[in-house]
């Protein structure tokens, strides 16, 4: 018996790197797992190969999180297939490293309505299932730039800083339906922290240290703590993973 056995887990941003790693450990330990992706098609299916792989009952849908519309039809599809619904990770981002006095109005509002509004919409979405069930799991993600500031992230880091308010906020008023909100600011090996690292050779030279990074699966085990029954009882919090 796994820690999530039978549980119905939603990963935004399921079709790679951290996202599809969460699925896969979700999986692992018993859940019903379900992946999105705005885009890309194949290696969502790549995601759902594996997740079949393992045993596990798998859904793939492309589903753009700033758009409410996609997430409700993932909602019916979900509740139409399962009848239930126990964890959401709200992992679905973009990052496009741009300096300060660069950064478009366009991208601005891009970054935002990916991360901070897209996390608002799956989980407004999402309460009314939880609450129907008396209980529920929804991880957020955060990142190191929103806490300590960073080069050529400004759009990003104001989204991260806000799904953090929102992840306190949410856990504030969701505490007396037994729904337990919190916030993960993971780093690992992904295509994003490649496309950082390249962006701040070019920009920054050799001023900034070179790190090696973790991969995707070795920080999973903060998000199986969060979506189990080990985390009942914290709600609120924010956990930094991976970033040593």
């Amino acid at each position: 018996m796994g820690k999530l056995n039978d549980h119905v887990a939603i990963v935004t941003g399921g079709s790679r790197g951290i996202g599809r790693a969460v699925a896969l450990a979700f999986a692992r330990e018993g859940a019903r797992v379900v992946v999105t992706a705005a885009h890309d098609q194949a290696a969502l299916e790549e995601t759902e190969r594996k997740l079949a792989s393992l045993g596990a009952e798998a859904l793939a849908s492309l589903a753009d999180v700033s758009r409410r519309a996609d997430i409700d039809s993932l909602m019916r599809a979900v509740i139409g297939k399962w009848q239930r619904i126990d964890i959401l990770v709200n992992n679905a981002g973009v990052l496009k490293p741009t300096p300060l006095e660069s950064l478009s109005e366009e991208q601005w509002d891009e970054t935002l309505s990916v991360h901070l509004k897209g996390t608002f919409n799956c989980t407004q979405a999402v309460v009314p299932h939880l609450k129907q069930r008396g209980k529920g799991k929804i991880i957020n993600i955060a990142a190191p730039s929103a806490l300590r500031g960073s080069y050529g992230v400004s759009d990003y880091a104001a989204a991260k800083g806000g799904i953090i308010a929102f992840t306190r906020n949410a856990a504030n008023e969701l505490k007396p339906h037994n729904i337990q909100v919190n916030c993960i600011s993971p780093v690992a090996d992904t295509r994003m922290t490649e496309t950082l690292t390249k962006f701040r050779r070019h920009h920054l030279g050799q001023t900034e240290r070179l790190r090696k990074f973790l991969p995707p699966e070795a920080i999973t085990p903060a998000f199986v703590f969060f979506a189990s029954s080990d985390s009942d009882h914290v709600s609120g919090q924010l956990l930094e993973v991976g970033n040593i």
